[in-house]
């Protein structure tokens, strides 16, 4: 089975016709390219947080082995498990928890204030929350709006729209890459010009010949 591309925000949809989240992120190896997972933003209604326990501020995110794809257009992305196997089967992409703030301090002074205005909305007392990714060693993650920076010159080239891959080999073919403000327009990189991906930034290498002359993104549907 060949699915030519992914669409990042895609509505994502169970086998028994249920809409489970959005398509949030991708992740891969960079040493080959191979996607591994994709990440599903379930939102806070559907993940069943309670808004008075921080639900606002977490990350409801799920993660999804490539496997489980079965059909992808620009608007949605078809999986083969049911909804309720979506829900027992799929684990949290992020641990999210919370610690107190440090006071060192006896007594009540400003810093109980200024520690009470950096917790999260809901949580009661002063609270920090500590985010923590279920990356396997040596895999990245790319999200919606990813930047796309080249390294020289050094400047910002667009955001990721789409990642392009091969779903036989598992392997990235390209990045469509969303260029420009008012006059948008996308543009497909090919994966050999991808030199590295750090903290969900894409860096190329390309010179201003091959950015003129990147071919434009036509959805196939």
């Amino acid at each position: 089975m060949n699915i030519e591309d992914l669409r990042l925000d895609a509505a994502v949809v169970s086998s028994d016709g249920h809409t489970l989240g959005k398509l949030h992120r991708f992740v891969f190896q960079p040493a080959d390219m191979r996607l591994t997972h994709i990440v599903v933003d379930t939102g806070m209604l559907r993940s069943g947080e309670s808004i008075w326990k921080g639900g606002w501020g977490l990350s409801h995110d799920r993660i999804l082995p490539i496997g489980v794809l079965k059909h992808a257009d620009s608007k949605r992305i078809e999986i083969t498990m049911t909804g309720d196997d979506f829900k027992e089967l799929t684990v949290p992409y992020t641990d999210d928890y919370f610690v107190p703030v440090p006071d060192h301090r006896t007594g009540p002074d400003l810093s109980d204030l200024q520690a009470l205005l950096m917790s999260m909305p809901g949580e009661p007392g002063p609270w920090l929350m500590h985010k923590t990714e279920q990356l396997m060693p040596g895999e990245q993650d790319v999200r919606a709006g990813s930047p796309v920076w080249r390294l020289d010159p050094h400047e910002k080239i667009g955001d990721v729209e789409r990642v392009m891959f091969d779903m036989d080999s598992k392997m990235v073919t390209g990045i469509v890459v969303r260029r420009g403000l008012l006059f948008s327009h996308e543009v497909v990189i090919p994966v050999e010009y991808i030199v590295e991906v750090v903290a969900e930034i894409v860096r190329v290498q390309l010179d201003d010949d091959v950015l003129k002359t990147l071919p434009r993104f036509v959805a196939p549907d």
